[in-house]
């Protein structure tokens, strides 16, 4: 049997909000793997692992608010608060949906997003970003063939500039913010959604 470790027990709670003992049985259970102990401490609590996540309602959740001062010692000068919702008061209360509440909320203040989703821009700016990539590709002489693959993947550089979900998360770039939510979203089994984000910046 692996040693289980009281850091992999606080990491299962956390992910998953169910008690020490439940976590630590289902590790001893699933010999130490992690995810398949998510998946068994979701079972044993009710969880309704079968259940197509998209087509849940995630009406719990908390608003965060995430204080940033450039100049220790000095007052703040960006501000963020989030709307981070999920499906139980029981993912709700752990520590790790509050750590990645803040994590967004930081990453927020460093990245100054415009929006949460794709389908928050304005459909004419989009309309002219694509236009313009057609346009910069065909001047450049791109072949027919390779032109609306260029333009997306120039709409896709867009998309990281403006788009929340679409950025590399600033604490690690391999991932994107939204890989980030859909990570804690599985290892909870409950449907992870930033709902709402404001940005403030002294003098902006």
């Amino acid at each position: 049997m692996p040693e289980i470790s009281a850091s992999d027990v606080k990491r299962l709670r956390d992910a998953t909000g169910a008690g020490m003992m439940d976590c630590k049985r289902a590790l001893v259970d699933a010999d130490g793997d992690f995810d398949r102990a998510a998946e068994l401490v979701r079972a044993r609590t009710g969880a309704k692992v079968g259940d197509r996540v998209g087509e849940r309602s995630a009406n719990e959740g908390l608003v965060h608010a995430y204080l940033h001062a450039p100049t220790p010692g000095l007052p703040p000068k960006v501000g963020v608060m989030i709307e981070l919702n999920c499906e139980t008061d029981f993912v709700a209360k752990g520590e790790g949906f509050r750590a990645l509440a803040n994590d967004i909320a930081l990453h927020i203040a460093a990245l100054k997003p415009k929006v949460i989703t794709e389908d928050e821009l304005d459909p004419e700016q989009v309309a002219a970003e694509r236009e313009f990539a057609e346009k910069q590709a065909r001047d450049e002489g791109k072949p027919d063939h390779i032109v609306d693959r260029i333009v997306e993947g120039r709409l896709q550089a867009f998309y990281k500039d403006h788009v929340l979900l679409h950025q590399p998360y600033v604490r690690d770039e391999k991932l994107t913010v939204r890989q980030l939510v859909e990570e804690f979203q599985r290892t909870s089994g409950e449907k992870i959604v930033i709902s709402r984000m404001a940005r403030f910046e002294v003098g902006a």
